[in-house]
C-alpha cells in the first residue's frame, strides 16, 4: 500500500480548503526509507558514543548493557522516523503540483510566533526606549 498524505489547498471563491491527497510511488517510498535508515544508523552511533561519555562522567560501571540502555533512551528522543521523510516528500510533490506560492504560504503559517510580553517586561522595555531617546 502506497504512502499518502493530505494537504489543504485554498480554492478561490470558497472559505473552505480543498483537501488534496498526495501519494508516493514505491521507489520514492523506498528512497525515503533508505534516508531514514542512514540517519538512524548515524544517530545510534552518536547515542552510543554519548552514552559512553555519560557512563564515564558519572563513574558508573562500564558494562555494555548500561551503555546500550542509555543509548536507546537517547536514540528514542533523537531518532527521525521514516514517516517524517515520507511526509516531507509528499509536501514537496504537493508544492510542485499546486504551485510553490501555496506551499510558501503554508510554511509561513506554521512559523513560531514570539510569546506575548507580560506587563513587567513591557514596562522595562518602555523605560529602556525612553532612556535611549534622552
Amino acid at each position: 500500500m502506497a504512502f499518502s498524505k493530505s494537504f489543504a489547498r485554498e480554492v478561490p471563491g470558497s472559505n473552505m480548503p480543498r483537501w488534496e491527497e498526495i501519494f508516493l510511488t514505491a521507489q520514492e517510498e523506498r528512497e525515503r526509507e533508505q534516508v531514514a535508515r542512514q540517519e538512524n544508523m548515524y544517530l545510534m552511533r552518536q547515542c552510543i558514543a554519548d552514552a559512553k561519555v555519560v557512563v564515564k562522567n558519572e563513574k558508573m560501571m562500564d558494562i555494555q548493557s548500561h551503555i546500550l540502555s542509555i543509548a536507546m533512551c537517547l536514540f528514542k528522543k533523537r531518532a527521525s522516523h521514516a514517516v517524517f521523510y515520507k511526509e516531507e516528500r509528499c509536501k514537496d510533490k504537493f508544492q510542485r503540483h499546486f504551485g510553490i506560492l501555496q506551499g510558501l504560504k503554508d510554511s509561513r503559517s506554521l512559523a513560531v510566533k514570539a510569546p506575548k510580553k507580560i506587563g513587567s517586561e513591557k514596562k522595562a522595555e518602555e523605560q529602556k526606549k525612553s532612556k535611549e531617546k534622552k
